[in-house]
């Protein structure tokens, strides 16, 4: 039994990469930034912050994920599974 429709799917998988990768990216990029720019006066404790800050970004992009899957979840569940009425044959049929 599928939980999702195959593009609801797909698309959780898709932003569950993106919301791992876009963070880490802007991570690096900013780390690289400041080492490079001196921008920093203590470089580690930049970095661990700029790791932080990443860290925390990620498990809130996750938990938005994991919500929107739930919603979507709920969705189908109260649709529920899509049944053809029972095709009882008529004995005459109604005549207007």
């Amino acid at each position: 039994m599928r939980v999702f429709a195959p593009g609801v799917a797909r698309r959780l998988l898709w932003a569950t990469a993106a919301s791992i990768a876009l963070p880490w990216t802007a991570g690096e990029w900013i780390k690289r930034w400041q080492q490079a720019d001196g921008f920093a006066r203590d470089p580690m404790r930049a970095e661990m912050l700029v790791d932080f800050i990443v860290a925390g970004s990620i498990l809130t992009c996750l938990a938005l994920v994991l919500t929107v899957a739930f919603g979507c979840w709920v969705t189908a569940v109260m649709k529920g599974p899509h049944y053809k009425a029972d095709s009882f044959p008529v004995d005459s049929p109604r005549e207007p």
